[in-house]
């Protein structure tokens, strides 16, 4: 590695790694703060022919600039690898064995673990990202407890950049007893370590709080009066729910309409029509002041028109809080800042005064000799573009334009991202002039900020909407940049909404630090926590590991042989958490490619497994429909098994839209007419994955495993449907007297439509199918057809009409 790209480690980040040189733990790191050269030089230790270090499921910008170094380390002896599906499972072994660091989805490695293609003895060490996310049936949860059963020697760690998460109902606990990790380290801002480093390489920080306009104060003031109404509503119709959740106060949070959907979710069947617009409202009326403190005065009362009930509306009585005062006052305060028609006259931005001061003092500094690149940091692609006008054209331009454009008809405004827009890059000129050398940078929580900064390379940075990360970001960028000059302009509107937002980051991100150092304090951790000896319970196999209770003494589990029930599981189901609970609920799992059901449980049942929004999909598309008939025509006891979210609510429709009148279009109907089209379908509504798993178990009982080479061949028999045949003709052909799911592929081969069929002798039938009963079946079934055309005098007529028929093979 060139010495420009040579990796140098900050204070805190060499402490970092000597923790994780000596402990399997889980390293928690406030938001902003980085990682990236930790785990760098962590991975260069590792990357040499004699160990195997497994990265798994890295974010994208990471792994790709974890490979870029690690490529060019003088220090890895071994290149990075990346195991990908294109490898083939023949060639997967060999290529673990390579060793070095090898980058790996959560759904390869599970499935290489337990088809044993990987040397589980000779894993060095498991990087995990993301733990805030780590549950008893998560994936992460499955790879750690496969790979601790056959290898007790080897590490594992963890990274999370998320505390709040890991603070709420003992996270960091379950992540660590699940991923067995007995040490956590916690890295927040206040970190002694972090603190004396930022403190040293001080950011020049200019904080200009902005104040309000009295028609944006007074605005803003009937926003928060339109929450407070919506969510008074929507707690008289919940009286159950926690009263503390519906607070104005929490409503400024950035993930609060999210935070309350899944509140809802359990409920959220029983709600009526009024109670879920009322939700719906709740994130409109949050955006309007995103709206309100981003947009133009022009712009923003465009939104608020948009939004003003019709006469149909008032009639439909849907949006209460449209003909309350409050709304009236919002109508009347935004097109008072627009009356007067004229662009001179409309009421400016207050930053938009500011950006205009700061940069008239970056241009002097610029004609005095110093360097002049500049950065906007902004929460929005629209906020971006509207600056770049104001810079390029002045305020009275801008704003006569977007009056001008208000008066055209358009598409209704929106403030987010374009979806067109969202795939451009970060950060961009938006045509400016070379000499201003300005540039964007859309605030998002890139994982390689650090390396857009230093791209970017800025001098000023102008923070139009303030944001921990970014602020984090900037900080820890000046640490890596001594001596070299940051100024950072941190604009926020003074006692708004904006501002309480982020005291309220500060804030939560510092308390859920405190609680996860009492908690690290307070902790118990057993000896057999890391998995390594002794009988660590995340480790035992059974009912009894899971939700279920088993009545069996320890002494009789003891005393039994471990002798687990085989299941056939669809690779692609790997995806979800209902192989761990299997797997952890004592089934061994055979992953296969299956063409035909989700899950083979005996030689004679097959289940299709479907989420509610798998159904919706497959119904919709009709595969629901050739799934149901492969398995019929493949497997005795065909199983179409309906499986709904834990945390929803257990209903597939919401009660208020049952009705008599029978719709074509509607999920029961469709449900109806599978169940009548194919009578030896049975259908199994599951609650959740646990439920399934308790389902699989019963079924399970008594019967014998089912035989992998059979499922196999019918895997391979199936796929010829959809890469040689037309399916819809082969249902035709299945439907006929001889013709079996084994045999129908011989006849499609043979003849090329069902008139060829109808026109060959016995002996030919009988010979093509290779059974003289199934050939005598057919022959009578056509000659009988073919006898009552001839009686009828239309013999003519059912020839043509066999003639109609399309081909058997796709061209």
């Amino acid at each position: 590695m060139s010495s420009e790209n040579k990796t140098t480690l900050l204070s805190y980040e060499k402490q970092a790694l000597m923790d994780m040189l000596t402990d399997d733990c889980l390293v928690v790191l406030g938001e902003g703060i980085t990682y990236q050269n930790i785990l760098l030089s962590y991975l260069e230790s590792y990357s040499n022919p004699g160990t195997l270090l497994l990265v798994v499921e890295c974010l994208e910008e990471l792994e790709e600039w974890l490979l870029e170094r690690l490529t060019l380390s003088e220090s890895a002896v071994v290149p990075p690898k990346k195991v990908t599906s294109e490898i083939h499972v023949e060639k997967r072994t060999d290529h673990y064995l390579q060793g070095g660091v090898q980058f790996i989805s959560k759904r390869i490695l599970v499935i290489d673990l337990l088809c044993k293609r990987i040397p589980t003895e000779l894993i060095t060490g498991i990087v995990f990202f993301n733990a805030h996310y780590v549950r008893d049936i998560s994936i992460e949860s499955f790879i750690a407890r496969l790979y601790r059963t056959d290898n007790k020697t080897g590490f594992i760690k963890a990274f999370s950049t998320n505390p709040i998460q890991l603070n709420k109902a003992n996270q960091a606990e379950t992540c660590m007893r699940h991923l067995f990790l007995p040490r956590i380290h916690l890295w927040p801002r206040f970190h002694a370590n972090i603190s004396e480093c930022i403190d040293k390489h001080k950011c020049e920080v200019v904080e200009l709080h902005i104040p309000l306009t009295d028609v944006m104060k007074n605005l803003q003031m009937c926003i928060i009066d339109l929450l407070h109404f919506c969510m008074k509503e929507v707690k008289k119709h919940i009286p159950s729910l926690d009263s503390d959740f519906f607070v104005v106060e929490n409503a400024v949070a950035k993930d609060y309409f999210r935070s309350l959907k899944k509140v809802l979710n359990p409920i959220w069947s029983h709600l009526g029509p009024n109670t879920k617009q009322l939700v719906q409202d709740i994130k409109i009326i949050s955006q309007l002041n995103n709206q309100l403190l981003q947009c133009s005065a022009v712009r923003f009362y465009e939104v608020v028109h948009k939004l003003k009930p019709t006469g149909a509306s008032k009639s439909s009585n849907v949006c209460l809080w449209m003909f309350t005062e409050a709304f009236g006052r919002l109508l009347s305060l935004s097109k008072q800042r627009v009356e007067q028609k004229d662009a001179e006259k409309i009421e400016l931005s207050p930053k938009w005064e500011a950006i205009q001061e700061i940069l008239a003092e970056i241009k002097a500094e610029i004609n005095n000799g110093a360097p002049k690149n500049t950065l906007f940091c902004v929460s929005s692609y629209a906020t971006a573009k509207q600056i770049v006008k104001f810079i390029k054209y002045g305020e009275v331009s801008t704003l006569a334009e977007e009056l001008l454009s208000t008066q055209r008809p358009q598409k209704d405004l929106q403030t987010d991202i374009p979806a067109s827009e969202e795939s451009e890059e970060s950060h961009t000129t938006f045509g400016l002039e070379e000499s201003h050398n300005i540039s964007f940078l859309i605030e998002k929580k890139y994982t390689m900020i650090h390396e857009y900064l230093t791209s970017l390379n800025p001098t000023y940075v102008i923070l139009h909407d303030p944001d921990l990360f970014m602020v984090r970001s900037l900080e820890m960028f000046r640490c890596r940049r001594p001596g070299k000059p940051l100024r950072i302009y941190f604009l926020v509107y003074e006692n708004s909404i904006e501002e309480q937002r982020y005291l309220t980051q500060l804030s939560e991100e510092k308390k859920a630090f405190e609680q996860l150092i009492m908690m690290k304090g307070n902790m118990t951790v057993h000896t057999d926590q890391d998995g390594r000896e002794g009988t660590n319970a995340m480790l035992e196999r059974g009912q009894q590991g899971l939700k279920f209770k088993d009545l069996e003494s320890q002494d009789s589990r003891e005393n039994k042989v471990k002798s687990f029930p085989k299941v056939v599981v669809d690779m692609r189901d790997f995806r979800s958490s209902l192989p761990s609970i299997l797997h952890k609920s004592g089934m061994d799992l055979v992953p296969k490619t299956i063409e035909i059901g989700d899950y083979i449980l005996t030689p004679d049942i097959c289940i299709e497994r479907k989420s509610i929004v798998d159904l919706i999909g497959s119904l919709a598309s009709g595969r629901l429909f050739q799934q149901c008939q492969a398995m019929c025509n493949t497997y005795k006891h065909p199983m179409l098994l309906i499986e709904f979210d834990e945390a929803n609510g257990f209903s597939l429709q919401n009660y208020s839209g049952v009705t008599d009148a029978v719709v074509t279009s509607s999920l029961q109907t469709q449900l109806t007419l599978i169940t009548l089209h194919f009578p030896k379908l049975r259908m199994i509504w599951s609650q959740s994955e646990y439920t399934t798993a308790s389902i699989f178990h019963e079924l399970k009982k008594g019967k014998e495993d089912p035989d992998v080479g059979a499922i196999e061949t019918v895997s391979k028999e199936s796929s010829i449907i959809s890469s040689e045949f037309n399916h819809s003709v082969v249902n035709t052909l299945l439907q006929l007297p001889g013709v079996t799911s084994k045999n129908y592929f011989l006849l499609a081969r043979k003849f090329a439509n069902l008139l060829e069929i109808s026109q060959a002798s016995q002996e030919t039938l009988s010979g093509v199918l290779q059974n003289k009963e199934e050939g005598r079946a057919l022959f009578e079934f056509f000659n009988q057809v073919e006898s009552k055309s001839k009686s009828d005098d239309k013999s003519v007529g059912a020839k043509n009409k066999y003639a109609k028929f399309r081909k058997f093979r796709k061209k």
